[in-house]
C-alpha cells in the first residue's frame, strides 16, 4: 500500500488507464524503483518478502525462525526509509505505530551467508537417508529458491518452482558442498546494522557479483546452471514496450526515445522479434530495462527526447520532398 501511495502521488491513479484493477505489487515496485525512491537493495528486500509471503500462503513453503526475523526486521527498516524519503515522515513519530511491539530475537541476527548456510544444512539433514522428511526439505528449499530469484532480479515476476525442479535442486545440494554455486544471488547478500538508525537491520548486495552464463537445455554446462527454472527465449525477453513504461515510470514517447538513444533494438542481448502465428512480437530483455533505468538515473532523458525528435524529423523528410515534387508536377501540367 505504501508503494501504491507513492504511485498515486506521482500519477494520480493506481490503476492502468481504462482498467478498474490496481497495478500489481511488482508493477508498483518497478514504478517506485523508476522514480528513484528505492534502490536495488531495497527492491530486493521488498521482492523477497512478497515472494516468501506468496510461497508460504499458497504453495506450502516453510521459513526458518532466523529468516523470518530477518524478513520482519528488514521490512520495518525498508518501510521507515521509504516513508521518510517519499513523505517526510518517520515510523517512530507515528503514535499508532510507535506503541507497537516490534520483532524481537533472543540472539542477534547472523551474517546472511551464515544464515543461508544454516538453512542449507538443515535441508541436507532432512534429506539424509532414512529420515523420510523430503516434503519438509522441499518446503524450506522453496523459500531459498524464491529468495534467489528476488536477489538476482527483484523486478522480475517470481516463478514458483515445481516439485520436480525442487527435487533436482535438492540432489545438487546434497552433492555440492558449496551452495553459493547454486544460489549465487543469495551468496552476494549481507546484513548491515546501522547503530544510528531507529530500525537498524538492512540487507545489502555486495558489488563483486560473478558473471552468470545463460545456457539452454542440452547445451554444454546446462546441468550445472545456477537457475533451476526452465530457460527459454521468452523468459530472456519478457518485456513489451508497454511493460518497460510501467517498470521505468516513463511514458510511451519517453520510453521510445530511450530505446532509440541507447540503440537497444540493434543489440541482440536487449531486443528480439518473435513470430507468433501471423503476428510478430517485439520484446525487450532485463538488460534493456537495466540500461534504460541507468540512463534515466544519469539524467539523459532530455538528450533522448531530442535525439528521438531529430530521428522522427529525418524520417518525415523524404515524404515531404515527395509531396513537394507531386505538387510541382501538378502545377506544370496545369500550365
Amino acid at each position: 500500500m505504501l508503494f501504491k501511495a507513492i504511485v498515486f502521488e506521482d500519477r494520480g491513479a493506481v490503476c492502468p488507464a481504462g482498467s478498474g484493477k490496481a497495478h500489481s505489487f511488482k508493477t508498483c515496485l518497478g514504478m517506485v524503483r523508476g522514480l528513484g525512491v528505492i534502490d536495488e537493495d531495497e527492491a530486493i528486500v521488498a521482492a523477497t518478502i512478497d515472494a516468501h509471503r506468496d510461497g508460504v500462503q499458497h504453495y506450502g513453503a516453510a521459513i526458518s525462525e532466523d529468516r523470518l526475523y530477518i524478513d520482519a526486521a528488514s521490512g520495518v527498516r525498508l518501510f521507515d526509509d521509504v516513508l521518510s524519503k517519499a513523505f517526510g515522515q518517520a515510523l517512530s513519530e507515528t503514535p499508532e505505530f510507535a506503541s507497537r511491539m516490534l520483532p524481537v530475537a533472543t540472539k542477534p541476527p547472523r551474517e546472511m551467508h551464515l544464515l543461508i548456510s544454516s538453512d542449507v544444512q538443515m535441508i541436507r539433514e532432512l534429506l539424509a537417508p532414512g529420515k523420510h522428511r523430503r516434503a519438509e526439505a522441499r518446503a524450506l528449499l522453496r523459500t531459498l529458491v524464491l529468495a534467489e530469484q528476488a536477489a538476482r532480479d527483484p523486478l522480475a515476476e517470481v516463478e514458483q518452482p515445481t516439485d520436480s525442479q525442487l527435487e533436482a535442486m535438492a540432489k545438487r545440494l546434497q552433492g555440492d558442498e558449496d551452495w553459493s554455486r547454486l544460489l549465487p544471488g543469495l551468496s552476494k547478500l549481507s546484513l548491515r546494522q546501522d547503530a544510528d538508525a531507529t530500525y537498524e537491520v538492512k540487507i545489502v548486495k555486495s558489488g563483486n557479483v560473478p558473471a552468470v552464463k545463460l545456457v539452454q537445455p542440452g547445451e554444454p554446462g546446462a546441468e550445472d546452471a545456477v537457475s533451476i527454472l526452465k530457460y527459454n527465449e521468452l523468459d530472456r525477453f519478457p518485456f513489451y514496450s508497454k511493460d518497460l513504461e510501467k517498470q521505468t515510470a516513463l511514458n510511451q514517447y519517453e520510453t521510445r526515445a530511450m530505446v532509440h538513444l541507447l540503440a537497444l533494438k540493434d543489440d541482440e542481448g536487449c531486443f528480439k522479434v518473435f513470430p507468433m502465428g501471423k503476428l510478430e512480437h517485439a520484446r525487450f530483455s532485463h538488460e534493456a530495462l537495466r540500461r534504460i533505468r541507468q540512463a534515466n538515473e544519469e539524467g539523459r532523458l532530455d538528450e533522448a527526447k531530442l535525439a528521438y525528435r531529430e530521428h522522427l524529423n529525418r524520417k518525415r523528410e523524404p515524404a515531404t520532398l515527395r509531396e513537394a515534387a507531386c505538387e510541382l508536377e501538378q502545377r506544370l501540367e496545369q500550365s
